[in-house]
């Protein structure tokens, strides 16, 4: 319909791909409607029985006539630029097809890309972060550390400071610990008669 109107194969194929079809069944319908166009068949006799007479009168002729009137559709053909054109026509619609698919695979791997880098950037900044907190733990636990130690140290000084001292002073206390006890038994003693 859109030939018998006056539209081009390239205003046809616009048309029906912004409808949804798809180039093969576009070009199909071109193709379809060319050889139509080109090949129009007569009508077909109502009465069957009559195109069997006529085919057996038809056999009875000799062999090249019937050689020949097979051979006449073939000589009919459409003009070769119209084939051309159409060819032309389906080839840039297919590699357009073909480009658009390709762009949007394009632009797939791209945004695949761009969410990777994001992901590994992000990964690259979380292992900088965790080590830097571990080095600041590492320092920490080594504050502590010779912060016991210190206090280890300081705790054994006075450890050896009172053996020291217990070194000069027990003996006196444990002599006067003697004497004393000697003295209550002394005491009790007498207070038993």
């Amino acid at each position: 319909m859109m030939k018998q109107q006056g539209y081009t194969n390239n205003q046809i194929v616009q048309t029906l791909q912004s409808q949804g079809y798809n180039t093969s069944q576009i070009f199909d319908a071109i193709n379809q409607a060319g050889l139509r166009g080109g090949f129009e068949a007569g009508p077909e006799p109502e009465n069957p029985e009559i195109g069997m007479e006529e085919y057996g009168q038809s056999y009875e002729q000799p062999y090249q006539q019937q050689v020949q009137s097979f051979q006449a559709p073939r000589e009919i053909q459409p003009p070769t630029s119209i084939d051309e054109e159409r060819i032309q026509e389906v080839a840039e619609a297919i590699i357009d097809e073909k480009w658009e698919e390709l762009a949007k695979d394009i632009r797939k791997v791209i945004e695949w890309k761009e969410k990777s880098d994001d992901r590994l950037a992000k990964l690259e900044q979380q292992v900088i972060d965790m080590r830097l907190s571990i080095d600041s733990l590492t320092k920490s636990i080594m504050v502590k550390i010779s912060s016991y130690d210190q206090n280890i140290v300081d705790v054994g000084t006075e450890v050896k400071a009172m053996e020291k001292v217990f070194q000069k002073v027990l003996p006196t206390l444990t002599e006067s610990v003697n004497k004393l006890d000697r003295m209550t038994k002394g005491y009790k003693e007498p207070g038993k008669k």
